[in-house]
């Protein structure tokens, strides 16, 4: 279907986005991770800590906040209408740059879509060759 999709839009003269990005799925909360009363996977690679700074109306400052996950990052390609053209899992503890670079090494799907077509992504992705880096406002109202 999406390779039907694909073709059509090529055929059709059209400029193909596909927009990039990841999240984290939590597999369980904090208490029963630590305390195990889940069956974890051997290692520390499904812990991740994400850094942030919100801004606090108390202290009317930013704030550093850390969060502490337990889980699996889960990273799409898909296009503006939200069209999922693929879909991978890493340990929450992969960074999203590293991940991108896992599978386009790995995956001839993902090399053939990144190759072909503007692949975009936020400030996040910087370093990336084949992701187009949103900088301004208008390219983050399509993205």
């Amino acid at each position: 279907m999406n390779l039907l999709i694909l073709i059509l839009s090529i055929l059709l003269g059209k400029e193909i986005k596909l927009i990039v990005d990841g999240t984290i799925l939590r597999v369980a909360n904090i208490y029963r991770a630590q305390t195990r009363k889940i069956k974890r996977v051997a290692g520390k690679k499904f812990w991740t800590k994400r850094k942030r700074n919100i801004y606090s109306w108390d202290y009317q400052r930013n704030v550093r906040f850390e969060e502490v996950h337990y889980g699996l990052l889960v990273m799409i390609v898909c296009d503006r209408n939200g069209v999922v053209y693929d879909l991978w899992v890493h340990p929450a503890s992969y960074h999203e740059v590293k991940s991108v670079r896992i599978r386009y090494q790995k995956s001839l799907w993902f090399r053939a879509l990144a190759d072909s077509f503007c692949l975009m992504g936020d400030r996040g992705y910087r370093g990336l060759e084949y992701v187009h880096v949103c900088e301004d406002k208008p390219e983050k109202g399509v993205r």
